[in-house]
């Protein structure tokens, strides 16, 4: 492997923003450790925790900070043989996962670029096997994410649930409703979905309604209004302060930021 760039906890100022339209030659692996919104292809993300994530050459990609402290880490690199690198990944390319605090990734990052800034002969050696340790410790917390929480009662209706709100974020959902789904007492179910997704019900309706705003924004030129009831909600003045809660930015400055 060869290492164009590698860089550990870059610090950007306010109003920063990255992109690419045509994406980049090689691979791109980011750490997010700030806020941050990330328009990756046709999909939109909203970052909320320390998150990372492996680009594939040739995907377009735009982010920004959504706070003032900004900081990530990001490893450029060719691989000799696509075809054979892809075959070993064990976790998807452009699709961010969140990450624990793992220090074995950090030491891992500070290993890569110690030897990249190496005249060691061996060094290029070592930097093919430190980045294959790398993509095996992401690979770890990608499959972590992917385990079901078997301590959580109705753990497999919840998921339904969560399911439903995903698919249709223009519903008003109330936590009755969605109690129902689960066949389960309103009380009840929102004290086991807060357990089994770390968040609860109502902020999952809220996030859902939020995503879809923003995928609208960036990829149509609908009025804000408009949009906002395609989200449902009745009051525009609403989504726009629920939007500018949650991304810290008014729908309009969003879109301006994320087309420019």
């Amino acid at each position: 492997m060869y290492i164009h760039y590698v860089a550990l906890d870059c610090e950007q100022k306010p109003g920063f923003v990255e992109e690419r339209r045509h994406g980049l030659v090689d691979f791109l692996f980011l750490r997010f450790h700030s806020r941050t919104t990330l328009i990756l292809g046709e999909k939109t993300y909203t970052l909320t925790r320390p998150c990372m994530l492996l680009i594939d050459s040739g995907t377009p990609y735009r982010y920004f900070s959504n706070s003032s402290d900004y900081r990530d880490d990001y490893l450029h690199f060719a691989v000799e043989n696509r075809t054979q690198f892809l075959s070993e990944l064990t976790f998807p390319l452009n699709t961010p996962i969140r990450t624990s605090n793992n220090t074995a990734i950090t030491k891992l990052l500070e290993l890569i670029q110690t030897e990249h800034q190496s005249k060691n002969q061996l060094a290029a050696r070592s930097i093919d096997l430190l980045i294959r340790c790398l993509f095996v410790k992401v690979a770890e917390e990608w499959m972590q994410g992917q385990q079901p929480n078997l301590s959580v009662p109705h753990y497999s209706e919840l998921l339904q649930v969560r399911s439903a709100i995903l698919a249709s974020p223009e519903r008003p959902w109330k936590i009755e409703e969605l109690a129902d789904l689960a066949h389960l007492s309103p009380s009840y179910f929102q004290v086991i979905y807060k357990r089994a997704f770390g968040i609860t019900c109502m902020t999952e309706v809220i996030n859902a309604k939020i995503e879809e705003a923003k995928l609208l924004l960036t990829s149509t030129e609908l009025p804000v209004g408009t949009i906002a009831l395609k989200t449902g909600y009745n009051e525009v003045y609403h989504f726009i302060r629920q939007f500018k809660k949650s991304t810290g930015m008014t729908p309009g400055a969003f879109r301006k930021k994320a087309v420019l």
